[in-house]
């Protein structure tokens, strides 16, 4: 989800590249999931959605409802995991994919977000930069680990690229619909264009980068910001 605090207010105050160290160390988060019980919005992004498909061999249809819902951030229509009303109050809502051990259950394809944390993202004055949040993880032990390695995605100048480019494309539809009603006809069209082009569809593909990058430029043809 969007965050309009500052990076002050947020994080240590520094700004990261994927290349720099930073206290991001939990000790593989032996003994806790405090994160996948706090009731976070985790916004699904398209490689997300592509990731899941790919291991749970379930189409994104198939996950609506059951693990996946719709949720409107910050005025688009956009996919978020479930989370679940557990008995205990004390539990609060939890994620759909964590354990009865207490372990992710798709760590290996786990969205974004959770791959993330206690990281986050800036994208002050046009730049794509790592933050580390700060008073949010309860059980960072401070160790120092390598940005790159601590979120483990192969072809990382890709995944950065398009993390980039698909902020741009939110970015660039929430621009065209400021100043609109809630429930006009406009924003409804493109909430559904933005699902069927990115969501809603085949991605049982090789190349997703490759795909994704020819899907966006479409997008961003139809939204009126490129020929």
């Amino acid at each position: 989800m969007w965050r309009e605090e500052t990076v002050e207010e947020l994080s240590d105050g520094r700004f990261y590249t994927a290349n720099d160290m930073v206290k991001v160390g939990t000790d593989d988060c032996r003994g806790c999931a405090d994160c996948c019980r706090m009731g976070p919005v985790i916004v699904l992004d398209p490689l997300d959605v592509f990731e899941l498909n790919r291991f749970l061999g379930q189409s994104f249809e198939e996950l609506l409802n059951e693990t996946i819902e719709l949720k409107v951030i910050d005025g688009l229509i956009l996919p978020a995991l479930k989370l679940l009303q557990k008995e205990s109050q004390e539990e609060g809502m939890v994620c759909p994919y964590l354990g009865e051990d207490g372990r992710c259950t798709i760590h290996d394809f786990r969205p974004g977000i959770c791959r993330l944390y206690p990281l986050g993202r800036s994208w002050e004055n046009g730049e794509f930069r790592y933050i580390l949040q700060v008073n949010e993880c309860t059980h960072c032990n401070g160790t120092k680990i390598k940005v790159k390695k601590w979120l483990g995605i192969p072809n990382l100048a890709a995944y950065e690229a398009f993390c980039r480019d698909w902020h741009e494309l939110l970015a660039s539809a929430r621009r065209l619909l400021e100043g609109t009603d809630p429930e006009s006809k406009l924003r409804n069209q493109i909430c559904i264009y933005l699902l069927r082009q990115f969501y809603l569809c085949d991605w049982n593909v090789d190349d997703f980068y490759g795909v994704f990058a020819q899907r966006r430029a479409e997008a961003m043809r139809y939204l009126g910001f490129s020929s």
